[in-house]
């Protein structure tokens, strides 16, 4: 982790914005539309930031967003980047460090991904409370907190309040765990049966790292899982996983702006 590209990337920002949201929400693939509910304050494109890294993927807009509904106050990242993109986790994991650097305590990280378990399909929000790591890259420790470091990743409280806020907006949400595995290439049927009798519900090719350095900068974290395919499905792939997210993004904007909104309600 480097501690002058993270300060500068900061002051960059801090310069250049009027307040500083304690809301991060990092969107996945085809989910870009979900920035449509918030009004821009201001956009910086990724390559503008100092040391930001650039997406390359089709689906990703690679924006930092200062966005408002209301009286919330967000940090929207229109896009990530990701280990298979050549990226180095340092540098895949900078933005969320930069946003919890300006004071964002709390994150809403989402992804798209495919289902493994029976009991999803598309169309489905998956509330993330436990994931496995098979991208055999671990994130380095960057706090010596215990208190930190043996909490639990995803936020008891907040899945309590995504599950209230998904009954009382009628959207279908089901708790569940997320394998990451470093793609780009799409699980194989075999490779889904294992996912499945390891424990998995649903894979994805990102969050995990993201969520790990937020979790070790104790961050309080909501992960959801926009489920855009059946894993290893041979209509699968990575177009018709967009147009699926594309489809299926009013259902996680709905469940944002309820759970930030709840969330503002409670401070």
């Amino acid at each position: 982790m480097n501690e002058a590209e993270i300060a500068e990337a900061s002051d960059y920002l801090r310069q250049r914005i009027p307040y500083r949201p304690g809301l991060g929400i990092v969107l996945g693939s085809g989910l870009g539309g979900v920035r449509g509910a918030f009004q821009t304050v201001r956009a910086f494109p990724y390559r503008d930031i100092p040391h930001f890294p650039v997406s390359t993927v089709h689906g990703h807009r690679g924006e930092l967003v200062l966005a408002k509904r209301g009286g919330l106050r967000v940090w929207i990242m229109d896009g990530r980047v990701h280990l298979y993109e050549g990226h180095d986790l340092g540098r895949v994991t900078f933005p969320v460090t930069v946003l919890a650097r300006l004071g964002a305590g709390t994150m809403i990280i989402t992804n798209a991904a495919g289902a493994v378990s029976t009991k999803l399909s598309p169309g489905d929000i998956m509330l993330i409370e436990d994931h496995i790591d098979l991208m055999w890259k671990g994130v380095p420790e960057v706090t010596d907190r215990p208190q930190v470091r043996h909490r639990p990743y995803y936020s008891r409280r907040m899945l309590d309040v995504a599950d209230r806020m998904a009954r009382e907006n009628g959207v279908r949400a089901v708790r569940g765990v997320l394998l990451a595995t470093t793609g780009p290439s799409y699980e194989t049927p075999s490779e889904v049966e294992f996912a499945r009798k390891i424990g998995a519900d649903a894979a994805t090719m990102s969050t995990i790292p993201e969520v790990t350095i937020c979790h070790q900068l104790g961050v309080t974290i909501l992960g959801m899982s926009l489920v855009t395919n059946v894993a290893a499905h041979p209509e699968g792939g990575h177009e018709e996983v967009l147009v699926s997210a594309r489809r299926g993004s009013r259902n996680l904007e709905k469940m944002i702006l309820a759970v930030a909104g709840a969330i503002q309600g409670e401070r």
